[in-house]
């Protein structure tokens, strides 16, 4: 590994950053300094957590946020993100880590999620054993048998874990991590955070974890340094293990070339991005009001467009037909405010032009004494609008 390499030789795959939480919560537990930058009002800090595995099965990632001034986040990012090279090619964010290291996957996933992340730590998986165990295993409620198996491993390994509530120890819980089906890891990742949380941080022996840590420093990549380590103790002591927010990046899954990626959904990433990392307050399509008007002369093309949008929580104002049917493109006039506009623009199927009134002149001029008076922004349906019937 690059940073403060581990002991082992290098490993290739980024696995689960929940298997770091564990290192990072129980070492911050060990902590009593002086808070630092993770206490400056006003200021978030995103970190990424992940694990390099010498298994060829990967887990989510973890951005871990923290702020003097609002909730902690720990955001799961799968290692199957499809995300777009320098060179214009595409891959998996987790495939990265060979060539550039946490380093080089760290600015790659901070360019797509449009946010700093300036601190990266990375943990191999042994020490996840190892912390698991020094604790005395974790509690897991199971919803669904999870099966792992490792048939290269000396000896070949099978694991096959049954629902119900399950004792863990450190090999079990990395196989219900690992394990199949493979749809529930992330789901798999939350709950094992949360029992983390409790089990390893709120109530953690420190003589006990500070023994195991003391083993496995050698093996902790970061560029965090220690005394800023020491500092996030002080801002995770409050958290409360059954109010974690543990969004994911949204995404579905899609199979190119024989290769399966999780392709992310651009639009609900970004408002998860705003409202979650960036601290913004988003609109939501229940607070934009609609006059939609048919350009294209299709019947029923109008009343279609705004059931459309009324199922996707927008408010419709006015339904009719435009001063003409000859509108080859789709438009969107903005009457009050421009956000409005973008998260309409957002839900629609095809694409369509902001404009202002002033811009807009004549239209506008023809269409205005229609419209009601509380109307943010009105739709006129182009031939270019493709709506379903």
């Amino acid at each position: 590994m690059r940073g403060n390499p581990i002991r082992k030789p290098v490993l290739v795959v980024v696995a689960s950053g929940v298997v770091l939480v564990v290192a990072l919560l129980c070492w911050f537990f060990l902590t009593a300094r002086a808070p630092g930058r993770f206490e400056k009002p006003g200021v978030r800090t995103d970190i990424l957590l992940a694990v390099v595995s010498e298994q060829g099965v990967t887990d989510p990632l973890v951005v871990l946020s923290v702020g003097a001034d609002s909730d902690d986040l720990f955001l799961f990012v799968s290692s199957d993100l499809r995300i777009k090279l320098p060179d214009g090619t595409f891959t998996r964010l987790g495939d990265t880590y060979g060539e550039d290291g946490m380093e080089g996957m760290r600015d790659r996933l901070a360019e797509f999620l449009g946010i700093d992340l300036p601190y990266y730590v990375g943990v191999d998986d042994s020490a996840f054993k190892d912390l698991i165990d020094s604790i005395g295993g974790l509690s897991v409620q199971v919803e669904g048998e999870v099966v792992y198996s490792d048939p290269e491993s000396d000896p070949p390994a099978e694991v096959h874990i049954l629902p119900g509530e399950q004792g863990l120890d450190g090999e079990t819980a990395l196989a219900y991590l690992r394990g199949q089906p493979e749809a529930g890891r992330t789901g798999r990742a939350g709950k094992l955070l949360g029992a983390i949380v409790e089990e390893g941080f709120v109530s953690c022996e420190r003589r006990k974890v500070d023994r195991t840590l003391r083993s496995i420093s050698g093996e902790v990549e970061t560029n965090l340094p220690p005394a800023d380590l020491y500092a996030l103790a002080d801002s995770l002591r409050g958290l409360d293990p059954t109010g974690l927010r543990m969004p994911s990046v949204p995404g579905e899954r899609v199979t190119i070339d024989g290769e399966t990626y999780l392709q992310p959904k651009v639009v609900e990433t970004e408002r998860l991005v705003a409202s979650s990392l960036k601290g913004l307050e988003l609109l939501t399509p229940s607070e934009v009001k609609v006059a939609v008007f048919n350009g294209n002369g299709l019947k029923l093309m109008a009343t279609r467009t705004a059931d459309y949008l009324k199922a996707r929580g927008f408010q419709i104002t006015r339904i009719g037909n435009a001063d003409t049917f000859s509108y080859e493109m789709s438009y969107i006039v903005v009457l009050t405010d421009e956000a409005k506009a973008w998260i309409l623009r957002d839900a629609l199927p095809s694409p369509v032009k902001i404009v202002f009134p002033d811009a807009f002149s004549d239209h506008y001029e023809a269409l205005k004494g229609l419209i009601p008076i509380e109307t943010d922004l009105i739709l006129i349906a182009g031939a270019s609008l493709e709506i379903e019937e």
